[in-house]
């Protein structure tokens, strides 16, 4: 059982909401799920028993909606899941192994041992499993949900190959007992932290699809969850987009957060650091999350950091760079001039070859490449999925897929492709997709599957049978996307696949 009431008294100090309302809500819980959880010495009944992220307390409430008849209103429903999430959560280290998964980044490749990968992993994520932890008799009561919800599990193709529901119950239920068990040392000892506010000012570093590297600042104000956030965001190019929105704080680190950026929803799913200091993840377009980039963000105060640079790398010839930190007053480059702003600092500086600039303040260091040639290109991700969609009201939409092209130096033993390579950064690339294979070439998989930009985002074609190809086949099809620059050049494979109907918040 986990100690709920002790942490009720830390939950109760929580600021309230907006119009008073108290986040920490025992008594809307009671409510809402006590008509069929009964009330025991630790909390509800099956609701002590488990922890888990944000996302995960949204689906569970979710599926007492749609499966239980639950009636409850969109606010009280994002109350339960702060309250939950605040809590009955993970800590940080326990839910770091598995932030790819909320951060909905979709070129992670699970690596998972057996038997987990088959007999969990084979549905849906391995990472579903490690955000969240049972009590040994919440794990068994799960494998009986498993077939009581699904049925037909122990006879489709992906467990009729063994003694699904015997193996579940006799050997998956101890050893997730034992991983991901009722062992709450690391969520008490973050509940007994002081947590750091997520007001303030914050200066952050990433990418927009499409569009390119980018940087800004936002600000959060408010006392309690939902802060509201203002900023905006500048473009290599120079262009500003205002920011504006809201975000959630769950947990006391995680970071959830609705923003428009220039006219379009973006959303946030990112991990405040342990000090309150930093913030990482991933920022995406709230209605495509396979569209997004890396986000990392520096809190505005006395200590020096560097983010990064945009340009990420400099061409020669560059006069000027944005290095993206906090604290880079006294900024110093072993070539060029470097002039504080609100997002760090300006560098004007003439390049010419291939060389490191080195950045330094306080502490904090950086090394920033400039070049006039590469070595070799590689194509990131090297093998993702896309997929087709639209073509009806009804139909989930398309998944596109984004590329880009990053140039590498030879390491010291002048061979390419090895563990010593230098990163230099994102260059700017002609992009071209070929059939992958013959069978593609027969199927005309390039003419149909999609079509890929001069920014390096690939839109799928549309979902349905397809009467000009053979069989009236779907526009699925296997794709090999090739970047050229400066006269390297590389190669993805893309495949192109069907829809996904379902897509729970964690998948």
């Amino acid at each position: 059982m986990y100690a709920r009431r002790s942490c009720l008294t830390a939950a109760i100090l929580l600021a309230t909401g907006a119009g008073g309302m108290a986040w920490a809500d025992q008594a809307l819980l009671n409510s809402s799920c006590g008509g069929c959880h009964t009330e025991t010495e630790a909390g509800l009944s099956r609701i002590e028993g488990q922890r888990k992220t944000p996302e995960g307390w949204m689906m569970t409430i979710w599926r007492m909606q749609n499966a239980h008849g639950l009636n409850i209103s969109a606010e009280d429903r994002r109350v339960l899941v702060q309250y939950l999430s605040d809590t009955q959560g993970l800590a940080p280290s326990e839910a770091a192994p598995w932030r790819y998964a909320l951060e909905k980044d979709p070129n992670t490749v699970e690596a998972l041992e057996e038997p987990f990968a088959s007999m969990c992993a084979r549905c849906h994520t391995g990472a579903r499993v490690g955000l969240q932890r049972r009590t040994g008799e919440e794990w068994d009561l799960h494998m009986d949900f498993h077939v009581g919800q699904f049925p037909t599990a122990e006879y489709q193709a992906l467990a009729r190959d063994r003694e699904w529901f015997k193996i579940a119950k006799e050997d998956m239920v101890p050893w997730l007992t034992e991983t991901y068990g009722p062992d709450a040392s690391a969520w008490e000892s973050w509940q007994g932290q002081p947590h750091a506010p997520a007001a303030g000012d914050w200066v952050f570093l990433t990418e927009l699809p499409g569009q390119g590297e980018a940087y800004g600042k936002l600000s959060v104000s408010g006392e309690a969850s939902p802060y509201t956030v203002s900023g905006e965001l500048v473009l290599a190019s120079g262009e500003s987009l205002p920011v504006s929105g809201s975000m959630n704080l769950y947990s006391g680190y995680e970071w959830r957060a609705n923003l428009e950026i220039g006219g379009t929803v973006y959303r946030q799913v990112l991990a405040m650091s342990e000090d309150g200091a930093g913030l990482e993840g991933r920022q995406f377009l709230r209605g495509q999350d396979s569209l997004g980039a890396p986000l990392i963000a520096a809190r505005a105060g006395d200590a020096a950091v560097i983010l990064g640079a945009v340009p990420s790398a400099l061409p020669a010839g560059s006069t000027s760079a944005q290095i993206v930190g906090v604290g880079l007053d006294g900024l110093s480059a072993s070539t060029g001039n470097a002039e504080a702003n609100p997002y760090g600092a300006a560098l004007s500086v003439e390049t010419e070859g291939n060389g490191m600039l080195a950045l330094a303040a306080g502490e904090a260091a950086f090394d920033l490449a400039y070049y006039e040639s590469i070595d070799s290109l590689q194509v990131e991700p090297a093998f993702p999925l896309a997929r087709v969609g639209g073509g009806s009201d009804v139909g989930p939409a398309k998944v596109p897929a984004y590329f880009s092209a990053i140039g590498f130096w030879n390491g010291p033993d002048g061979e390419p492709g090895t563990a010593d390579d230098i990163r230099v950064g994102k260059m700017d690339a002609a992009w071209a997709m070929t059939d992958a294979h013959e069978h593609a070439a027969h199927m005309e998989d390039a003419k149909y599957a999609g079509s890929i930009d001069a920014g390096g985002v690939f839109t799928p074609g549309v979902a349905g049978p397809n009467g000009e190809r053979p069989f009236s086949t779907n526009n699925a099809g296997e794709l090999t996307v090739t970047a050229e620059a400066l006269g390297q050049s590389a190669d993805a494979s893309l495949i192109v696949t069907v829809q996904r109907f379902i897509d729970p918040p964690i998948r």
